[in-house]
């Protein structure tokens, strides 16, 4: 799998977690108003299916924070310089001009005497 297509799928991942995860937040909230009876959430939603959404929800809470918190901290790191990304060997890192691609600037010559 190239870079490109490794990156690619990582920032969809993030993207794809973190609205995830801002939903289950959300829902989490909710349904713990709605256990304490708070803000008027136990009038929307009962207690006995609140308390069941709120377990239900807590692993995949879990499991979502820990991706998307992976995936964003390596991009961090990258910014940062902590990781530098790999060049493949196949791509040459310094180009040499073809030879039809015009004057080439020389160094000058010391006189001689």
């Amino acid at each position: 799998m190239s870079a490109k297509n490794w990156n690619y799928y990582l920032v969809k991942t993030a993207r794809v977690s973190g609205w995830l995860l801002f939903l289950l937040v959300l829902l989490y909230i909710v349904t713990g108003f709605a256990l304490c009876g708070e803000f008027g959430f136990d009038q929307i939603i009962g207690e006995q299916p609140a308390l069941s959404i709120h377990k239900i929800f807590e692993w995949p809470l879990v499991a979502t924070f820990v991706t998307h918190s992976v995936v964003t901290i390596y991009f961090a790191l990258r910014r940062w310089g902590w990781i530098k990304t790999r060049v493949s060997p196949s791509r040459p890192t310094t180009q040499t001009p073809a030879p039809g691609d015009g004057p080439q600037p020389q160094e000058p010559h010391a006189a001689k005497s």
